[in-house]
């Protein structure tokens, strides 16, 4: 079955969407009939510009502004993560715990919102990879996550969704609820790094193709030409919108009930969950940052680069919630 909302691929009797966490039913109808984002097409590694985000003519999408980015339906979860850090031998910088004195890899928190997520441009820019994981909420994700909440709103079980294995039995699951959340986010973050600065080796998240030595030398060294790439080295950010004022179905009802139980899954209220739209200039152009974020503690950290407004204006995953933006209203 497919979402309606999302296009996420979903079990046949689900109730509720894994990816954007609305509710399906049979007669359900989508919020936005046509993306912005037509589907992505195969690309030749080494053809493909630094950048490698093509600029086909975009429908208009529901919300009053347009997106200039390439989106299409998620085939799969990012097979390559050239970007981690070593995955469970290494502490990110964060606040200390009261109890073990240890780090935690989220940082303080942020007095708004807007705050976290201008601190994760911050680090994108900076390339600062522990400066973007402390923008996010983990342990204190993982310590309010509501498990049972989350069953009852998918009607089933899926290993890891939301960066969660289980119930925090113990200190040992509660540790590897931790480390699954932490690496979901560090996959984000490299899907994203991959999707704008190395495409022709993220290839829309197919197989390169390699036939011999030379292809596999010419592949090496377009690679490591575009790694040294990083086209937000120069990001600027300008400014914030509302979210209704880039979807119209951001306010509806049935979106919002839908953003209620995904807040509640996570042990808040409606007012402790919000999505935000900041823009930027970087690389010659204006760009848009869509992320949904939690507030634990009194401190806002991000829940996903990703939220639900990206998913209104139809980002694809892959751009972790940043696409090209034209501000020229329609």
């Amino acid at each position: 079955m497919i979402c309606s909302y999302c296009g996420g691929t979903l079990a046949q009797e689900a109730k509720f969407c894994t990816y954007c966490g609305n509710e399906l039913s049979s007669g359900q109808k989508a919020p936005i009939q046509e993306s912005s984002f037509p589907s992505h097409t195969p690309v030749e590694p080494v053809q493909q510009s630094a950048v490698g985000i093509s600029k086909p003519a975009v429908k208009k999408p529901l919300g009053k502004f347009l997106l200039c980015g390439v989106c299409g339906t998620v085939a799969g979860a990012l097979l390559l993560a050239v970007i981690l850090l070593a995955a469970g031998l290494i502490s990110f910088g964060g606040k200390t715990t009261g109890d073990s004195g240890g780090k935690t890899i989220e940082g303080p928190g942020f007095s708004t919102p807007e705050e976290a997520a201008k601190a994760y441009l911050t680090g994108l820019r900076d390339q600062d990879l522990d400066a973007m994981l402390a923008t996010y909420a983990v342990e204190s994700f993982v310590d309010n996550f509501d498990f049972e909440a989350s069953l009852d709103q998918m009607n089933a079980y899926y290993s890891f969704n939301y960066g969660i294995m289980g119930p925090n039995t113990n200190d040992y699951t509660r540790q590897l609820n931790i480390a699954a959340r932490r690496d979901k986010i560090a996959r984000q973050i490299s899907m994203q790094y991959m999707y704008y600065n190395t495409p022709a080796a993220f290839n829309n998240d197919s197989p390169v193709m390699l036939e011999d030595a030379k292809a596999i030398k010419n592949f090496i060294g377009k690679f490591e030409k575009d790694i040294n790439n990083n086209i937000f080295d120069d990001l600027v950010i300008t400014g914030t919108l509302a979210p209704e004022d880039l979807s119209d179905f951001f306010l509806d009802e049935q979106n919002q009930d839908s953003l209620d139980k995904q807040a509640k899954v996570y042990g808040l209220d409606g007012d402790d969950f919000v999505n935000v739209a900041v823009t930027f200039k970087a690389d010659k152009k204006t760009w848009i940052f869509c992320p949904q974020l939690v507030r634990y503690d009194n401190k806002w950290y991000l829940e996903s680069s990703e939220g639900n407004l990206s998913l209104l204006l139809y980002m694809e995953v892959f751009m972790g919630g940043i696409a090209p933006f034209d501000l020229q209203t329609q």
